[in-house]
C-alpha cells in the first residue's frame, strides 16, 4: 500500500530513535534525508520526518527548540516539567498515533 510507506519510515525512524545504535543511526540519518526532500515542510509527515531527524542528532538544545514548537502550536498535552527527551519521545508518540489514525480512515473512492 502506497499511502502507508511515509508511516512505516516514520514508524522505524521512531524505533531507531529510541532504540539507538551505531549502525541505526546513521542508516536512519541518510534515508530520511533522502525521504524528507520528498515530502516539503509544512506537511505533516515532512514536519514529523524532520523532528526524527533532530531526534537522531542526539543534540538536547535542538531537541529541545523543536519540541518547543510544536508543543506550543499542537500538542498542548505534552508537560513541561519532564527531561527534554522524555517530552520529545512523548511528541513521536502523538505524531506516530496522528500519522496511524489517517491509515485506518477509508479512502474516499474516484
Amino acid at each position: 500500500m502506497q499511502s502507508s510507506r511515509p508511516a512505516v519510515r516514520l514508524a522505524l525512524g521512531g524505533l531507531a530513535v529510541v532504540v539507538p545504535t551505531d549502525r541505526t543511526l546513521p542508516a536512519l540519518t541518510a534515508r530520511l534525508h533522502t525521504f524528507m526532500n520528498q515530502h516539503p515542510q509544512g506537511t505533516g509527515i515532512g514536519d514529523y520526518v524532520r523532528f526524527v531527524l533532530v531526534l537522531a542528532a542526539q543534540d538536547d538544545s535542538q531537541i529541545l527548540a523543536v519540541t518547543e514548537k510544536p508543543t506550543d502550536a499542537y500538542w498542548t498535552g505534552t508537560a513541561r516539567g519532564v527531561p527534554t527527551r522524555a517530552r520529545a519521545l512523548h511528541l513521536l508518540g502523538q505524531m506516530l498515533t496522528r500519522v496511524g489514525a489517517g491509515l485506518t480512515r477509508p479512502r474516499a473512492r474516484q
